[in-house]
This record gives C-alpha cells, structure tokens and sequence, in this order.
C-alpha cells in the first residue's frame, strides 16, 4: 500500500497578481525578469494537511523570487532559471538513497511531458554524490536539467530540510507552492489550475 502524497502549500492570496515593470534595477538578475508577470503574495501562507492529517510546514520563499538556480547540467549544457521566466518551473530536490524520491520520479517525467510547451522541470541532487545522482537517471531515465548544487546554496536558500522537496515557481518568477514529500501530476496541476484561475479575478 503506497503511503499518501503530500499536500501542497501554497497562499490564500494567490489572487494578488499584478503586472509591474520593472525599472532601474542595479542587478542584471532582476532586470532578466523584468519582463511579463511577477506573482506577488502579500498574505501569509496558509498551512494545508496532507490526507493523513500530518500540518505541512510554511516556507519563507513563497512569495518570493525564486533564488538563482544556474550551472552546468548533467547533459553538459548550461541551465539558467532565468531563462524560462515565461514558464512554470517546478524545482525537484532529491537523493537516490530517498524512497520517496524514486516513487514520485514518473510523475515527474509525467510533468515533463504534459507541460513540455509552458513547463519544465528542474532536479538538484540533495545529501547526495553527482556519481549516485547520474545513476538514479541513468537507471529511472529523465531528460530534464539536473544540475548540481554546489556548497548547498540553492538547498540553504530554499531551506529544504530532507528529500524530496518540490517548489513551483509561477511565469514571472515567484515562489507559489512547496511540497514536503512525495507529489503528483495532479496535484501540482491542481495548484497550477488554482492560481490561474485565481489570478484572473
């Protein structure tokens, strides 16, 4: 019997989206997102349960711009996060000693190829070697960006605390959701669904 997903967190004010250009901004990082729509949450985040009732943690970077996630993936070619602005990045932390991690794996390819057009998928090795790392791929396949987080910066700027982790980041760069534990096509699909229709109002 497969234990329940986890439940998403994500903000009672996802509505608050608005449209902002961005102007005479020192660094070149927020310049590069100056571009389209930045979701802003301006509430606090609301706790939600997972089905067997255990609360989920908030996380200070909802609402936030999502930290810099950039290097070389394991392809050899050179990922920016910057560069899919105009997309939803769902940002993966996992080990391949992680249990969960493995379970959920499909339903990360399964994002992958339902959102390959307004989507993509991000993987950063957590407590774990990029030698384990390229074998977890090599043997469950995968053909998004996985990119070492090297010093654990992108881990400490997240605040992830134990595999697996996700975060969704909405087109324009905000943090809207985080996941403690295993996820599901359907539930990110749900919070994606949730703040489109939400940001429309």
């Amino acid at each position: 019997r497969r234990p329940p997903r986890s439940t998403p967190l994500y903000s009672s004010a996802a509505s608050d989206v608005y449209k902002r250009q961005i102007k005479n901004i020192g660094s070149i990082r927020f310049l590069a997102w100056a571009v389209g729509f930045v979701m802003v949450v301006v509430l606090g985040v609301l706790a939600v349960r997972t089905s067997s009732g255990e609360a989920l943690r908030s996380s200070n970077v909802i609402g936030q711009l999502v930290p810099d996630i950039s290097g070389v993936d394991f392809n050899g070619d050179v990922f920016s996060i910057d560069e899919h602005k105009s997309k939803w990045v769902l940002v993966n932390f996992f080990a391949s000693w992680c249990v969960p991690c493995e379970r959920e794996h499909p339903e990360l390819d399964a994002f992958s190829k339902k959102h390959a057009d307004d989507g993509v998928v991000i993987s950063v090795p957590f407590g774990d070697t990029e030698k384990d790392a390229r074998e977890f791929f090599e043997r469950l396949g995968g053909d998004w960006p996985v990119v070492i987080d090297e010093g654990a910066q992108w881990a400490v700027a997240f605040g992830v605390l134990r595999p697996p982790e996700s975060f969704l980041v909405g087109p324009g760069g905000a943090v809207v959701a985080k996941w403690q534990g295993e996820i599901s096509l359907e539930g990110v699909d749900e919070v994606i669904n949730l703040v489109g229709r939400e940001s429309k109002n």
